[in-house]
């Protein structure tokens, strides 16, 4: 990564090239210093010959392209599990790129746009479904601030039901929905909203004018085919960039200590860019969410305080998907990237079982969690037979403690 080489990111600080937020410095930092056995790690032992393995912990930046990676399918697999047997509808909303910079870098603002997007479309359940005007629609939606050029490009993703339940408990199917009127509706709800906001601003009341005299069409919208089957991989495509650097790895292609040079994909073409390692830096950073903001939400028949209620409904109508959820394994997710076990011991070909964990306190001082017991504990768990001098040891220790609770009993 470019942040690691030739002391780009500690320049990048020092001579305050771009203004720096805390949670910007706070997650590089972290992201520095991923994998970093100083920093935390657990510590295997082989059940065959003994000998240990060290395997550093994860950082979980917003901007580590392994830790996202991990985020996103977690999440992905946790949206399937939460989705019902409807059809969905993947949907784009955008907005002019004259009103970008007022949502840059600014949550409440980022918030609202979200928030008016639930309304539109929940709006238009309602009134546009012919059958009942009460039906409310399943809405999971995910902020992207970015573009593929790494320049700002705010646009809402959102999953959503064809259709909504009714408070009787009907589901109300909606597969047809005209996007004329999704259109001009997003438009007009959003910059309502945003003039109301910031009704002080007079730049932003001007394109305010200008939005609704040139676009007379509305904003820009993208309405996907339906989703049947396949929600999955809708999902683990919304959550690419919800912890994950606004670029990968694989689409650098050159760097010569000054400028980085990038490519991406656009209608089919090919696009390189040749950027300012500080300006690269600034443009990836600059898209971390602010602490505490969520660039995930929930409406509807899917938000989370109407989720027990809604369940049971749905399951009354056989909607609801029997679906057993798949707990994350990086040695699993490690075997399928490399092709090798991570826990088969490199000398014997023996299991690898956890020994102990080290980790840093708040205080930033090391402790250490299991060691020897932790270690028979799982032995026993595996069924592993123990060598001769393994048994003699386990035996040792077992005659202390018995002498131990036996002087305990004593004294009392």
């Amino acid at each position: 990564m470019i942040l690691c080489l030739n002391d780009n990111w500690d320049t990048y600080v020092s001579n305050c090239i771009y203004k720096i937020r805390e949670v910007e410095k706070r997650e590089v930092e972290k992201m520095l210093s991923c994998m970093d056995p100083e920093k935390g790690h657990s510590v295997y032992m082989c059940s065959e010959c003994g000998k240990k393995e060290v395997f550093a912990h994860s950082c979980k930046s917003r901007i580590c392209s392994i830790c996202g990676k991990k985020h996103a399918d977690e999440w992905a697999e946790k949206i399937n599990k939460e989705m019902y047997a409807v059809p969905y509808r993947h949907i784009i909303l955008t907005v002019s790129d004259k009103l970008w910079p007022y949502f840059e870098g600014n949550a409440e603002l980022q918030k609202l746009m979200l928030d008016t997007a639930a309304k539109v479309m929940k709006d238009i359940v309602k009134e546009y479904n012919g059958k009942d005007k009460k039906a409310e629609p399943g809405i999971i939606m995910v902020l992207h601030p970015f573009g593929r050029d790494l320049k700002t490009n705010m646009h809402v993703h959102m999953l959503m039901t064809e259709g909504g339940l009714s408070p009787s408990g009907k589901w109300i199917s909606m597969p047809y929905i005209d996007y004329k009127i999704i259109r001009k509706k997003w438009q007009y709800y959003i910059l309502t909203a945003l003039k109301k906001a910031m009704n002080t601003d007079w730049k932003l009341a001007k394109i305010i004018d200008w939005c609704f005299k040139e676009r007379t069409n509305g904003f820009n919208i993208q309405a996907k085919r339906r989703i049947e089957g396949k929600t999955k991989k809708a999902a683990r495509y919304m959550a690419r960039y919800v912890r994950h650097p606004a670029i990968a790895d694989s689409r650098i292609i050159g760097y010569d200590t000054k400028n980085v040079t990038f490519v991406y994909e656009r209608e089919g073409q090919n696009h390189t860019v040749v950027m300012d390692k500080y300006e690269f830096i600034h443009n990836v950073i600059k898209h971390i969410p602010d602490k505490n903001f969520k660039m995930i939400r929930y409406f509807g028949i899917h938000a989370r305080r109407a989720k027990k209620a809604v369940f049971i409904a749905m399951e009354k109508l056989g909607l609801v998907v029997k679906y057993v959820m798949k707990p994350f394994s990086w040695r699993k997710n490690v075997k399928e990237h490399t092709g090798k076990d991570p826990l088969k011991c490199k000398s014997c070909n023996g299991e690898m079982l956890l020994y102990k964990i080290v980790y840093r306190n708040k205080d930033g001082e090391l402790r250490e969690y299991g060691g020897m017991d932790m270690f028979l504990k799982k032995i026993t768990r595996k069924g592993i037979v123990l060598n001769e001098k393994e048994e003699k040891q386990k035996k040792t220790r077992d005659e202390k403690a018995s002498q131990t609770k036996y002087y305990q009993v004593c004294l009392c």
